[in-house]
């Protein structure tokens, strides 16, 4: 059998096939334009907002709820009551959506499924980065199943975590919810790429995502892993495996590349905030582990007024690229969009309504 050609894996700038490939595919999972950066452009009211120069209040959170290094064991961190006064005042604030993620494995907090429950009451919609490990145990397996939009898990080259999310996508409640695996490619598992897409496929996930480990192009020389002739082929034959039910996604690589000068605010924290197992504010989660980052405490202030504090307008009004950790923003493609519709210069047609039909739009 002839190897595909390398033009065969043409994906787009938002990582996903040009096109199906695989017997009579049809894409119905959705969820390129759910991982594209322009996916602002779907929120026509708040970028005219923003454009006019309003204060903005965050539409996603991004929360760690436990600490750094706890792996898959129940741990300490922000404790229930704090997480669920959280999650009410953000969606009594406009807040819509909440992706769990960072710090240790969010599903290993006690209060998990406590705190879900309340967002979920509260009208939020709920998502998950996750290890996978405990998605067998029937509390947590319940849990995502009833309130949660997505899961995004590590793949593990491991029957019962396999079995785990095929039934988690035949069980989910929610109509758009979506479950897949996510791979980073480093230089010792390159051979092992076709093989997790087939088995991504074959477990009933609805994707798999393959991403360079982060700093792979940090510095002159750097190897980029996607690059390497055995991967490349890898991807190219991945690419192959797409159908209607199926999509393969390679994450774009703007994140590893230093900062162009482009923006010159944060204008991204305004859509989207961070808040740590400490209870801190932070811009985003690039930066989630540097107290110089914090810009309020919604433990002890509470939603609302954490936003409005002195620290949130301090930040507002600061140029990142002259801080230490944001000269390779991950965020940069969405903070560069942004600064250009500010400038009067972007796709001001584009985001003339909303657009609802974009899948998992409110997680920006």
């Amino acid at each position: 059998m002839t190897s595909p050609t390398a033009e065969a894996a043409d994906f787009r700038p938002d990582g996903s096939p040009a096109a199906p490939k695989g017997p009579g595919a049809a894409e119905t999972v959705g969820l390129g334009p759910a991982l594209a950066p322009d996916k602002l452009l779907a929120h026509g009211a708040l970028l005219r907002r923003f454009v006019d120069g309003d204060r903005l209040r965050p539409v996603h959170l991004r929360l760690a709820l436990a600490p750094d290094g706890t792996g898959s064991t129940p741990s300490t961190g922000l404790a229930t009551h704090d997480a669920v006064r959280l999650l009410r005042g953000f969606a009594d604030a406009g807040g819509r959506a909440v992706s769990f993620r960072g710090g240790g494995e969010p599903t290993a907090h006690p209060g998990y499924a406590a705190v879900c429950d309340a967002g979920h009451e509260a009208g939020l919609r709920l998502g998950l980065v996750t290890d996978g490990v405990r998605l067998g145990r029937p509390d947590v397996a319940e849990c995502v199943a009833s309130t949660h939009t997505w899961a995004r898990v590590a793949f593990a080259d491991d029957a019962t975590l396999l079995d785990d999310v095929g039934r988690l996508r035949q069980s989910a409640i929610d109509p758009d919810f979506r479950i897949g695996f996510h791979y980073v490619i480093g230089a010792r598992n390159r051979t092992g790429i076709l093989r997790a897409a087939r088995a991504a496929r074959g477990a009933g996930a609805h994707y798999i995502r393959f991403e360079t480990a982060p700093g792979a192009h940090d510095g002159p020389g750097a190897l980029d892993a996607t690059a390497a002739p055995d991967a490349t082929a890898a991807l190219t034959e991945a690419a192959l495996l797409v159908t209607r039910d199926f999509e393969v996604h390679l994450a774009p690589h703007d994140r590893d590349h230093p900062a162009n000068g482009r923006f010159h605010r944060c204008h991204y924290s305004r859509f989207t905030a961070t808040v740590g197992a400490d209870g801190h504010l932070y811009p985003c989660p690039q930066v989630r582990t540097d107290s110089h980052y914090r810009t309020g405490d919604v433990v002890a202030d509470g939603w609302a007024e954490a936003l409005d504090g002195d620290a949130r307008a301090a930040w507002e009004a600061t140029d990142p690229l002259g801080t230490e950790r944001c000269g390779s923003c991950f965020y940069r493609p969405q903070n560069e969009l942004l600064e250009q519709l500010r400038a009067g210069h972007g796709p001001a047609s584009e985001y003339a309504t909303e657009v609802p039909s974009t899948l998992h739009a409110d997680f920006v």
